[in-house]
């Protein structure tokens, strides 16, 4: 695809683009810390299977989609990995230059619009992304984009979060609706399948069925056990209704993974 094939493309979704990109180009501090996977934290069993399918890094080329403060870049240029991370945000790329800098990394960090990475044929080992493939307004493109700079037997890995999880659209809608830009939109098990589509070999990983419950009492469960406690009981009680096919559309989070062969 030439330049001019691009910018027509994109151009059909230049206003989400400026509402997206004016909405991430607010002063943005630095990387809190490490991308941490096996911590405790309300996202570990799914941040746990994103390791897992991630492998081994070390030597592999590797493009964070949607890089935002570079956490995860960061996280696979200490695991050996030879990083690109590309933001729509130039304040977010301007941040995480500096923090690679600071932290001794070399990461080749980029402004550039995800929709269509601009990149040449079988450029990467892998494609990864924290919760970001839902702002984009083609998936179908995105994913076949995917294909196009992934080299042979190279693969994609998003962690990414679902539409139907009836306790996470409340907050979404009535708690917490600033914390969103009108254009993101969490995904259907159905936007899903268009990776399979494209690359034919799908596999994805469903969590937090139950327990975003825990999300109304963090504030007012202030002690750290009692919280731990009672997130832990609903870890249990979601434990083996996630292995229901039917209820894991209502799941909050997915893994999901597809090689090129």
């Amino acid at each position: 695809m030439n330049l001019e094939e691009r910018q027509k493309i994109l151009s059909k979704y230049n206003q989400i683009f400026e509402n997206e990109k004016k909405y991430y180009s607010k002063a943005v501090g630095s990387s809190s810390g490490d991308y941490d996977l096996e911590g405790e934290s309300f996202f570990r069993r799914a941040n746990v299977k994103f390791k897992e399918k991630l492998g081994d890094v070390k030597n592999k080329k590797i493009l964070d989609v949607g890089c935002g403060s570079g956490t995860l870049s960061f996280y696979l240029a200490q695991k050996g990995a030879i990083v690109t991370g590309i933001d729509l945000s130039k304040n977010s790329i301007e941040v995480c230059k500096i923090e690679a800098k600071l932290r001794g990394l070399h990461i080749d960090f980029r402004e550039m619009n995800a929709q269509i990475p601009d990149f040449e044929n079988k450029s990467f080992d892998m494609i990864v992304g924290s919760r970001v493939i839902h702002h984009l307004p083609n998936l179908e493109l995105f994913f076949k984009e995917c294909k196009r700079i992934l080299k042979y037997k190279g693969y994609i890995v998003f962690i990414e979060p679902l539409k139907k999880n009836i306790i996470v659209e409340l907050n979404r809608k009535f708690f917490a609706p600033e914390k969103r830009t009108q254009h993101e939109h969490p995904l259907y098990v159905s936007d899903i399948e268009v990776a399979n589509a494209v690359f034919g070999n799908l596999e994805h990983y469903e969590y937090f069925l139950v327990s975003p419950l825990a999300m109304f009492f963090r504030d007012f469960i202030r002690n750290k056990a009692l919280f731990k406690g009672f997130y832990k009981i609903l870890n249990i009680i979601e434990s083996p209704l996630t292995k229901i096919k039917v209820l894991k559309q209502y799941c909050w989070q997915t893994v999901l993974k597809c090689s090129r062969s």
